[in-house]
């Protein structure tokens, strides 16, 4: 009672008021996880040279105050640092108290209550990329301390898994089952993040089957989201060469996706070395991705044109719709790119990707993108909210590094 209590003051003193809702909010079931792609903010990129029980509060206090969390960055996820690999006499997680000084169930507790959830890392193999964080041999004991301590969700890494050359089929559908089985009966989401190209550790390690390009084929039946590539950048330095690196990546298995069940192509790094319109490339092709939106950029500092772009709510409806598709490549030439991502009632998105540093001319119809016939078309652009009707041909000037994204759908006929 002293823990909810404690949890209770400083919370009030970062957030204010508390709603009563955040307990039966956190309870969903395994199938209702994920029916859109999750969205949150993680650690990595934005605070990954240590955090602590205060910068956490810090950071979802303005995840509050700044409106994202009412926009849907709801998720709060706790990556590589926050446990060291510490185990007490029984074998069980013994998470830093100078770290955690209320403990990661307070912590949870708390998130909850601001209509936060809480996700944590962790390893298949014995160790995790540079902490001492891995779960292997403990599978079945550490979810289950997890899911007692209310956490929502886990990221399983593949630094220890190669390290001892384990399989990554074979160790995530064990986690998976661990899950499954949890002593609290807990729904935890499973993010895989076997984050190898084919030969990325050492020649011929990992083969193909083994890397991050491989994943789908078992990920998407035993899994929230998995990554499709490698790490799309280092805190302060995500290239923009590296974001379409791995859009193109994820877009090799559009089927795999879809309502439960993601294609992951890393964290959204604003903030992170990408000019504003980089970034809105960015955030614009993961939402024609159908991908998780994970902010990883410190809040404290973050600038306002990033917060605008990860704002635009048009743009974050793309992500969500609930028909769950994910976007395609319809058409290339040169550094222009055309993509289409069908939406719920007859909708469609439609990215204009722009690849090069110099601005051109894109264009596409409605025949070429597969639409529906009609005799005209609505077109909204959806980072200049310019609205316009169109009788079945689309084209704009784009500028380097840049994408114009548009919702199109079929305008009623005539009465």
């Amino acid at each position: 009672m002293r823990r909810i209590a404690l949890a209770s003051a400083l919370a009030l003193a970062l957030f204010g008021a508390l709603p009563t809702s955040g307990s039966a909010r956190a309870q969903s079931t395994a199938a209702a996880l994920a029916p859109t792609p999750y969205m949150g903010w993680d650690t990595y990129f934005a605070i990954s040279g240590g955090f602590n029980e205060t910068s956490i509060l810090q950071q979802a206090s303005l995840l509050k105050s700044t409106g994202l969390e009412a926009d849907g960055y709801r998720l709060i996820w706790l990556d590589a640092g926050w446990w060291q690999g510490q185990r007490d006499a029984q074998g069980n997680m013994a998470p830093s108290t100078t770290q955690w000084p209320h403990g990661i169930a307070w912590l949870a507790a708390t998130l909850h209550e601001n209509g936060f959830k809480l996700g944590v890392y962790t390893d298949g193999g014995s160790t995790g990329c540079g902490s001492k964080g891995g779960a292997f041999g403990h599978y079945q004991q550490d979810i289950n301390t997890l899911a007692s301590w209310g956490v929502d969700a886990l990221k399983v890494d593949w630094c220890g898994g190669i390290a001892a050359s384990l399989d990554p089929a074979t160790q995530y559908t064990q986690i998976h089952a661990a899950i499954v089985n949890n002593s609290s009966h807990r729904p935890i989401i499973l993010n895989i993040c076997n984050y190898l190209q084919p030969g990325q550790k050492s020649t011929g390690v990992p083969v193909f089957n083994q890397s991050a390009f491989a994943s789908y084929s078992f990920g998407s039946t035993i899994a929230t989201s998995w990554r499709t590539d490698t790490d799309v950048g280092s805190p302060g330095n995500v290239p923009f060469n590296s974001v379409l690196r791995n859009i193109d990546a994820d877009a090799t298995s559009p089927l795999a996706a879809g309502p439960g069940h993601w294609n992951d192509p890393d964290y959204l790094g604003p903030g992170q070395g990408m000019n504003t319109a980089q970034f809105q490339t960015q955030f614009s092709m993961w939402a024609m991705l159908a991908a998780p939106l994970m902010i990883s950029d410190s809040l404290v500092t973050m600038s306002k044109a990033s917060l605008t772009t990860l704002s635009n709510k048009a743009v974050i409806a793309i992500d969500q719709d609930p028909a769950g598709v994910q976007g395609t490549l319809v058409s290339a030439s040169g550094s222009g790119e055309v993509w289409k991502k069908p939406l719920i009632n007859e909708n469609y998105a439609v990215a204009l990707l722009n690849r090069g540093s110099s601005a051109i001319t894109l264009s596409t119809s409605a025949s070429a993108l597969g639409l529906p016939g009609a005799h005209s078309y609505s077109v909204t652009n959806l980072w200049t909210n310019q609205h316009s009707s169109s009788t079945g041909s689309f084209s704009s000037q784009v500028q380097g590094d840049s994408t114009v994204l548009l919702r199109i759908s079929p305008a009623p006929a005539a009465g």
